[in-house]
């Protein structure tokens, strides 16, 4: 939940618990803390991606399995936190930077000045007159021994806190990496693909005229596939296809899993003929794959998807990209399927 959600009166909490809890129930959703935030957010109002998502999936009548909790907290929630947490240690990392710098150099003035102690008492040795002030001096140099063991100390323990700041930063970027993932695929998932769109659109560099292409793609009759032959079989449908536009992308190029059934490839850099050739090169893979039950070897039946294409306009907004590229994926469905038009 939000800074904001957690600042309301405790009337509209209750008000958003009431509802939150009896349609969790109502989609069997379990009862668990990351669970209700996702509903609380729904409920709430105050994430439109998040109400948008829940609802493209109540309209598709899909089940609320553990892996689709788990993709809605991470793409509309948890990614929030993480990057909170990254600010905090990125913040916290350079202050113990600083301090460890301080204590270097403190830890050298302290040796020196050890150092030259250590020459006052070795002239004193040779010289008797001076045995008073050799005492003296040898009382120093225990002292200053004692802050060398104390400047020690202080960067051991520094240089182990040090250690658990890299260790935490390598943690997070494991949860980062998660949190713009999807669980089922392991493409991008909608959120992460935004932020590729944003930064492709906004960069503008390499050759203008070539601006980035997008292609969205959806699985045919995929209720059909899941009706017939159940969900596990649906969700391994989905790894298939998120396979197939792995191994045909490079470089720049990115794979994410927009929702469901629907993927898109982004493309920056690629006039349109190439998106459309690369869209081809995905649609026949798929086309062609004998795909069978793991229990029985049973075939699937020929796997198809409909493909949409088109290229940034500059000065567009990212969704009227988007949108226009779910065009062009719809326009194939209504020509047949398994095909690709571009827009």
């Amino acid at each position: 939940m939000t800074l904001a959600a957690e600042n309301l009166p405790p009337e509209t909490a209750a008000e958003y618990l009431r509802l939150a809890l009896p349609l969790m129930s109502q989609h069997r959703v379990p009862a668990t803390p990351q669970n209700y935030a996702v509903w609380y957010g729904y409920v709430s109002g105050d994430k439109p991606e998040l109400k948008a998502a829940v609802d493209r999936h109540l309209d598709a009548g899909e089940k609320f399995t553990a892996a689709v909790s788990e993709q809605l907290y991470r793409e509309y929630i948890a990614e929030h936190d993480i990057a909170k947490v990254e600010r905090v240690r990125k913040d916290l990392s350079a202050i113990l930077m600083d301090v460890l710098a301080s204590l270097n150099e403190a830890g050298h003035e302290a040796n020196a000045f050890g150092d030259r102690i250590d020459g006052l008492v070795d002239r004193a040795d040779h010289n008797p007159e001076l045995s008073d002030i050799r005492n003296l001096l040898s009382a120093l140099i225990e002292e200053t021994r004692g802050m060398r063991a104390a400047t020690d100390q202080m960067h051991s323990n520094f240089e182990s806190k040090s250690k658990e700041i890299e260790e935490l930063q390598q943690q997070l970027q494991r949860e980062r990496q998660r949190a713009i993932t999807d669980p089922l695929t392991g493409l991008l998932n909608r959120a992460a693909l935004v932020d590729q769109l944003t930064a492709a659109v906004e960069e503008e560099t390499g050759d203008p005229d070539v601006p980035a292409a997008l292609i969205m793609i959806d699985i045919d009759h995929f209720k059909s596939i899941n009706d017939n032959h159940g969900h596990l079989i649906g969700d391994r449908v989905i790894r298939f296809v998120a396979q197939v536009l792995q191994k045909n992308i490079k470089g720049k190029d990115c794979a994410a899993r927009y929702g469901g059934e629907e993927f898109t490839v982004l493309l920056p850099e690629t006039p349109t003929a190439g998106a459309v050739a690369v869209a081809e090169t995905i649609r026949k893979a798929i086309a062609q794959a004998q795909l069978v039950r793991a229990d029985n070897k049973a075939p699937l039946g020929q796997i198809t998807v409909s493909a949409g294409v088109t290229s940034y306009q500059h000065g567009e907004d990212i969704m009227d990209f988007l949108n226009r590229a779910d065009e062009a994926m719809y326009k194939s469905k209504r020509e047949g399927r398994n095909r690709v038009s571009a827009i």
